[in-house]
């Protein structure tokens, strides 16, 4: 009796009914999914449906009972064994589907910043954890208005984690430098957007410290996106490149500052960099600095700045954690970027780069972008290839290509990259250009400057930098240009390669 109810129950489970409802309910996930991502044109869309319902019709017309038992069984057999598989087709592609949806949502509508607090003691130190600080001496520096608020709470943190750190303040970030290499402190507590000022002291202080445990402060910040319908009108992108260890939010130098003008109609793509020392007014400060030093103010805050000193609207912003960069590049397969001289990069002496055009792995597109030592004009000259390597990065994004690499694609950004653009504008975007499979027209400029070291910036007042000071020329023309785009107008620049 047992063996025959469980006969019957396996017959239920595996009745050709079942398994096709079980495909029919994979089929339906799928197409919600879809419409959820909303990232398909409608004919696509349509398409999938159709597939999907000829994929089910099939299947009942193989299972379903015949006349012929002996034919019939083994039709149904093969039905059987066919839906399960297109079952778990498609339940894998509802994985796939889901996870850009995840993806989208943990990227867009960025409204928060965050400050990371860290422990720092030299590499070659005993200290491996917070509780080897024991009875230690721990700098910190309290007297630093724009970091007061964060430092109280951070050191609330640390002291639960070790009640017996002996907690001195100094008023000098060069100190607390200084101190640490000097071995007169045991460790330094400080806000990593702040290693800047270290690194004026110790160029090479990020290799020769190591972070034994952080303190992350996240805030909401005001929503600055200025919308428009990304597939009908002209909008303008800052991007922000950072090199941090902690999440793409965290407060940060901008290393790179390019702003990303798109024009959906004439199919334009104005590409203008900024160089990182620029000499301008910081809106946080109302004082002259570097530009990269407005990142320190959050992104809103180089947003701001931008919109100032070049008389321009910004409509979004992406940040990018420049690290990350070699894991997105190797995700899309690689890129083809062009350079204009054969060299050896001075960040990365086992890569070769050729004059001409290149196939660039992750690894190759980083040294690439990082590399200003070799070039006479130096910085001038990254900021074109960091241009070239963001170029070579959107055509391939561009192609059908990505499709193959869809999931590694949405697993290298996630964590690398945040932008206020919402998910909606995003879609349509990919919808656009999934529909007509458009090609761009790609122009790169960047504003050029003289250098110049001195003293007076807003966050270094008594150290003495190198700063950039603007070419108001070159500051006018390519402000012109992107209101030129802004208008609706089509631009010509001629590019040298």
């Amino acid at each position: 009796m047992a063996k025959k109810a469980k006969q019957s129950i396996i017959s239920k489970v595996t009745s050709w009914k079942v398994v096709l409802g079980i495909q029919l309910i994979a089929s339906l996930l799928l197409v919600v999914l879809i419409f959820k991502l909303n990232a398909l044109p409608l004919l696509y869309t349509i398409g999938v449906i159709i597939v999907v319902l000829v994929l089910a019709l099939v299947s009942f017309l193989l299972m379903k009972p015949s006349k012929n038992e002996g034919k019939g069984k083994a039709r149904n057999i093969i039905g059987k064994i066919i839906s399960i598989l297109l079952s778990v087709l498609l339940m894998v592609g509802s994985l796939y589907i889901a996870q850009g949806n995840s993806v989208l949502d943990s990227i867009s509508n960025a409204n928060t910043k965050t400050t990371r607090i860290s422990l720092v003691v030299m590499d070659e130190s005993e200290y491996h954890k917070v509780s080897d600080l024991k009875n230690k001496d721990v700098e910190v520096n309290q007297d630093d208005e724009d970091n007061a608020k964060y430092m109280e709470e951070a050191i609330e943190a640390l002291q639960k984690e070790e009640s017996s750190i002996q907690l001195n303040n100094v008023s000098s970030y060069s100190q607390m430098a200084n101190d640490l290499y000097d071995g007169q402190t045991d460790a330094i507590y400080i806000n990593e957007a702040n290693y800047s000022m270290l690194e004026e002291e110790h160029e090479t202080f990020r290799t020769d410290t190591r972070v034994i445990w952080s303190y992350d402060i996240v805030e909401k910040t005001k929503d600055i996106s200025k919308n428009v319908d990304v597939t009908k009108e002209v909008f303008t992108i800052f991007i922000s490149g950072i090199d941090t260890t902690g999440p793409v939010s965290t407060v940060s130098r901008s290393d790179v500052n390019m702003l990303v003008t798109v024009n959906p109609k004439t199919k334009q793509i104005l590409m203008t960099s900024i160089p990182r020392d620029y000499y301008v007014t910081l809106t946080n400060k109302g004082k002259k600095d570097k530009l990269t030093h407005a990142g320190l103010g959050g992104v809103e805050n180089s947003v701001s700045t931008i919109e100032n000193f070049m008389g321009i609207d910004i409509n979004y912003y992406a940040r990018v954690n420049f690290t990350s960069l070699i894991e997105m590049v190797d995700a899309l397969g690689g890129i083809e970027v062009y350079s204009d001289k054969t060299f050896t990069p001075y960040t990365n002496g086992g890569i070769t780069i050729k004059e001409g055009m290149n196939h660039m792995n992750g690894e190759t597109a980083l040294a690439f972008a990082r590399e200003r030592k070799i070039y006479a004009n130096g910085d001038n000259h990254r900021v074109q290839n960091q241009q070239a390597v963001l170029k070579g990065m959107l055509e391939k994004a561009m192609t059908p290509a990505i499709l193959t690499n869809y999931s590694s694609v949405l697993s290298s950004i996630e964590g690398s990259f945040e932008t206020n653009m919402s998910p909606n504008e995003i879609t349509s975007l990919i919808k656009m250009q999934l529909n007509d499979m458009a090609s761009w027209d790609f122009y790169q400029i960047q504003l050029s400057g003289t250098g110049k070291s001195m003293t007076g910036g807003a966050y270094m007042p008594n150290n003495k930098l190198y700063y950039m000071i603007p070419n108001e020329e070159s500051v006018n023309e390519c402000a012109s240009l992107i209101k030129q785009m802004m208008n609706g107008e089509k631009i010509h620049i001629e590019q040298s390669e």
